[in-house]
C-alpha cells in the first residue's frame, strides 16, 4: 500500500480547490491518504535575505512530509492564467532544501495528479497545463489532469453531481492503477 499526499495550493478559507481535494481523497480506496492544508504551513515570501537568516522550520517539516509519501495530488486554483502566488512561494521554498540534482518532492519522482476547478468554463486549464509542463522539474511524474469548470453548477448539498462524481471516481481509480 502507498502514502499519497493531497493538498491543495489555494490559501482561501472557503477554497472550492480544497473542497476537491477533500473529495477526491475520499476516493481514493486501495492506498492511505493524509490530505494536509498549506496554510498550516505559514511561509514568509521567498527572498535571498530571508534564507540567508536560515530556511523555515514550516518549510522542513512541509518537505518531511512530502518525502515521507509516495505520490502527490494536488488541486490549485487559476490565478490570471498561472498558479497563486501562496503555491508557487511553497514551490520556491520546497526547492531551496533540495540538493543539487535532487527533486523537491522527494527522493525519487513521485506520480502527480493535477486538478484544478473554478466558476469559470475552463476550470484552471491553463494553470494545470503549465504545471504539468513544470512538474518533471519539481520531481513529479504526471500521471493524470483534471479541470473541472462550472464548479458552482457541478456542486451543491456537499456533493458533485453524479457525472462529476463519477469522473473523479475513475481517474482516482486510474491513478491509484499507474503505481501499485
Amino acid at each position: 500500500m502507498k502514502k499519497i499526499l493531497a493538498f491543495s495550493g489555494s490559501n482561501n478559507s472557503q477554497s472550492i480547490n480544497q473542497n476537491l481535494i477533500n473529495i477526491t481523497a475520499s476516493k481514493v480506496k486501495h492506498n492511505d491518504v493524509t490530505v494536509i492544508d498549506l496554510k498550516d504551513f505559514p511561509l514568509p515570501i521567498y527572498s535571498i535575505d530571508i534564507e540567508t537568516q536560515g530556511i523555515p522550520e514550516e518549510a522542513k517539516r512541509l518537505k518531511k512530509i512530502m518525502f515521507g509519501h509516495d505520490a502527490l495530488i494536488i488541486a490549485s486554483p487559476e490565478h490570471n492564467g498561472s498558479m497563486p502566488a501562496f503555491l508557487k512561494n511553497t514551490i520556491d521554498w520546497l526547492s531551496r532544501l533540495a540538493k543539487p540534482g535532487q527533486s523537491f518532492f522527494g527522493e525519487t519522482k513521485k506520480p502527480v495528479l493535477l486538478l484544478s476547478t473554478s466558476p469559470g468554463a475552463t476550470g484552471g486549464a491553463t494553470n494545470i497545463k503549465t504545471m504539468a509542463e513544470l512538474m518533471p522539474w519539481w520531481g513529479g511524474d504526471v500521471k493524470g489532469t483534471y479541470s473541472l469548470g462550472s464548479y458552482y453548477e457541478k456542486f451543491s448539498d456537499g456533493k458533485f453531481d453524479l457525472n462529476t462524481d463519477q469522473e473523479l471516481t475513475d481517474l482516482v481509480r486510474l491513478f491509484e492503477s499507474t503505481f501499485k
